[in-house]
Parts: C-alpha cells; sequence; structure tokens
C-alpha cells in the first residue's frame, strides 16, 4: 500500500496531537461510613457519619464532603481545633485489621466546618494533598496515599474532646 507524502504528514500531524495533548484527569470517588464501633479503640458513641471523598489525580487534590450526625462543633477535640491539623483527619493502616497507623491528611478547622441540626458538615473542595501533608509532616506520597485507599488502608477519623482518639472512624473505600 502506498501512502502519499500529504497523508503521511496528516497522520504525523495527529498522531504529534494526540501524543502532546494533556492527560485527562482522573477523579477517584470513595465513600467512609463512620461510627463508635469501629476502628482500634470502639467507643460505643451512637453518632454517625458519612463522607464521599473525591481524588483528583492529576492535579493531587482531595474534596471532601462529609455529614457527622450526634457530633457538633462544640464537641469537637477543643486541642486540635486549636491545632493546624484539625480535629478531623486520615490515617494510613498497616493492614485492613489495623496495626501501626500514620496521620496522612488533615481537615484543619475552619470555615470549612459548619454546624447542622443534627451535628456538623465539613465540606473542603481542591484541597492540596501535598500542602496538608506537609501540616503533619506526613512521608506518605500522593500516590502511596491514593494506594492506601484503594487497598482499604485509610480510616477518616473525628476526634472529640469526650473520646480524643476519636469517637467516631470508618474505612475510606472505593465505589
Amino acid at each position: 500500500m502506498r501512502v502519499s507524502k500529504t497523508m503521511l504528514g496528516a497522520l504525523l500531524t495527529l498522531a504529534g496531537l494526540i501524543a502532546s495533548a494533556p492527560a485527562q484527569a482522573e477523579i477517584l470517588t470513595f465513600h467512609a461510613r463512620l461510627d463508635g464501633k469501629y476502628g482500634a479503640e470502639p467507643t460505643g458513641s451512637a453518632a454517625t457519619g458519612k463522607a464521599r471523598i473525591k481524588v483528583d489525580t492529576e492535579r493531587k487534590r482531595v474534596s471532601v464532603e462529609m455529614d457527622v450526625d450526634g457530633i457538633t462543633t462544640d464537641a469537637l477535640w477543643d486541642k486540635l481545633v486549636a491545632a493546624p491539623i484539625g480535629p478531623i483527619h486520615f490515617h494510613k493502616y498497616a493492614t485492613p485489621a489495623g496495626g501501626d497507623s500514620v496521620l496522612v491528611l488533615p481537615l484543619p478547622y475552619g470555615a470549612d466546618y459548619r454546624a447542622t441540626k443534627k451535628g456538623l458538615r465539613v465540606t473542603m473542595k481542591d484541597y492540596d494533598y501535598e500542602a496538608g501533608a506537609r501540616l503533619l509532616k506526613s512521608t506518605l506520597t500522593f500516590d502511596d496515599f491514593v494506594a492506601a485507599m484503594r487497598s482499604g488502608l485509610v480510616i477518616l477519623n473525628v476526634h472529640t474532646d469526650a473520646f480524643n482518639p476519636g469517637e467516631i472512624s470508618g474505612r475510606v473505600e472505593q465505589r
């Protein structure tokens, strides 16, 4: 088969455009259901929560929409409300059954936290993973964070004055 120079030029131009096109961001969606029955230290708390987490793999940004029933903003652990890491954050565990954990990504307390009739709501949009990880001095790279989330090794935890280690928590899962 013989290809004309014009057709070959057009094909090469098209191939170059495809190769130079920016990669599409992959937006991963995760969910967590939180309660007082889960985690290393179950509390028996009647409080519950649910979170939807979106991760932009190209921009390395994390968005969180979280509703908690049974815990008010006033009940959040005062020490962590005042700290840069905030009273709600992600932990990465050694195994799905638990074990050693490291703090991974905080949800710093501030305007993204709002009181609701039943408890509180946290809405963080396009949170820079690397900036958040620096607050915790976390050594977990963004790629390791995503891999841990995909593997079910990440827990979302809500710390309160009544239960400093965490009143409710839940495994982050991809659906």
